[in-house]
């Protein structure tokens, strides 16, 4: 093991391993990253794969957009699958507070990057036709960039 670094990152998570791929990109490469176990073993276990858009913090916002662009690439620049599948996501208002709240994430959205719409309860039923009936469904808010 290396007695010394350049720089050492603590945590193997999303975060952690993600500015590691930054440093090495940027063409550092006197680096450790140190982990209490394997890579992903403390709380980006619980994360499920899922990178969700919707948020709004500016500087959350930007580390998961430019997480996803660094998922999209990483077959074609590795060569090796990653796993990233753009699913996007789908979020379903059924109460009045829900749907204002998405009403007004969508003035944020543009700013911050988000290629977020509304939709409709229909539109809902088309993408979802697990729902049997659109009764109940104001809308829903759609981020197709989620994988």
């Amino acid at each position: 093991m290396k007695s010394h670094a350049q720089v050492v990152v603590i945590g193997g998570g999303c975060v952690g391993s993600g500015v590691l791929y930054g440093l090495a990109k940027a063409g550092l490469t006197d680096t450790l990253l140190i982990e209490r176990n394997t890579l992903a073993s403390g709380s980006s276990r619980l994360a499920g794969g899922f990178i969700p858009s919707y948020v709004r913090a500016n500087t959350s916002s930007r580390i998961i957009n430019r997480s996803i662009d660094i998922y999209r690439g990483l077959e074609g620049e590795t060569g090796l699958s990653v796993g990233w599948h753009n699913c996007g996501q789908m979020r379903i208002a059924r109460q009045r507070g829900r749907w204002d709240e998405y009403l007004s994430y969508m003035d944020s959205a543009p700013a911050i990057g988000a290629k977020a719409r509304l939709i409709s309860a229909e539109e809902v039923m088309e993408l979802c036709p697990l729902y049997e009936s659109p009764d109940g469904i104001l809308g829903a808010l759609l981020h197709p960039d989620d994988g």
